[in-house]
C-alpha cells in the first residue's frame, strides 16, 4: 500500500511542479541578454528542446547499435522523430524573439524571417480565447502577421494600438 502512496505523491508532485513552472513563466517573460526590449520564449522551451533530443539521441543508441535490426524498425524511426522534434524546439527558441516599441512591433519567426508592423499600418487585430489563453492577433496592411500570448509577452505598445483594452491579457 506505501508503493501506492508513494506512486500517487509523486504524481502530485509532477503536476504541482508543471503548474507552478507554467505560472512563474507566465509572471516573468524571458528578455533577451543582447538586447533588453526583446521577449523570448519560455525559458522552458530549450529545456523541452535539450530533453527530446537527448531522450532520441539515446534511442537511436539503442537501436541502431543492437543486433536484432528487424524488430527495432520502429524504435529507429521514433528515435529520429524524438531527435528532430528536440532539435526543432532548440531552433525556434534559437529564431523566435518579439520587440516592441512605442512605433512598431518588430518579430523574427521560428523559421528566422525578421518582420515588422508599425502601429499605424494595422488594419486588423483580434483577441481571442484559445484553450482558456488570451490570443492576440494581428495583421498588417503589407499582410505580415504576428499571434501571440500577452499574458506571456508584455507588449502594452502593441495592445493600445490595435485597439485592445490595456489589461485584457491580465
Amino acid at each position: 500500500m506505501s508503493a501506492l502512496a508513494l506512486k500517487y505523491a509523486v504524481i502530485a508532485l509532477a503536476i504541482l511542479l508543471v503548474v507552478g513552472g507554467m505560472w512563474w513563466v507566465a509572471k516573468r517573460p524571458n528578455r533577451s541578454k543582447r538586447v533588453s526590449g526583446r521577449l523570448r520564449m519560455p525559458i522552458f522551451v530549450p529545456l523541452v528542446g535539450a530533453v527530446l533530443l537527448s531522450v532520441g539521441v539515446l534511442l537511436a543508441l539503442v537501436s541502431f547499435t543492437s543486433r536484432y535490426t528487424a524488430d527495432l524498425l520502429p524504435m529507429r524511426i521514433a528515435s529520429v522523430v524524438v531527435a528532430l522534434a528536440g532539435a526543432f524546439f532548440l531552433v525556434a527558441y534559437r529564431n523566435w524573439y518579439v520587440e516592441a516599441d512605442a512605433v512598431e512591433v518588430r518579430f523574427r519567426t521560428v523559421f528566422g524571417r525578421e518582420r515588422a508592423i508599425r502601429y499605424v499600418d494595422i488594419v486588423d487585430s483580434r483577441m481571442r480565447q484559445i484553450n482558456g489563453q488570451p490570443r492576440l492577433q494581428v495583421r498588417s496592411s503589407s499582410g505580415v502577421k504576428l499571434s501571440l500570448n500577452p499574458r506571456i509577452y508584455p507588449v502594452e505598445a502593441l495592445l493600445a494600438a490595435a485597439g485592445v483594452g490595456q489589461n485584457a491579457g491580465r
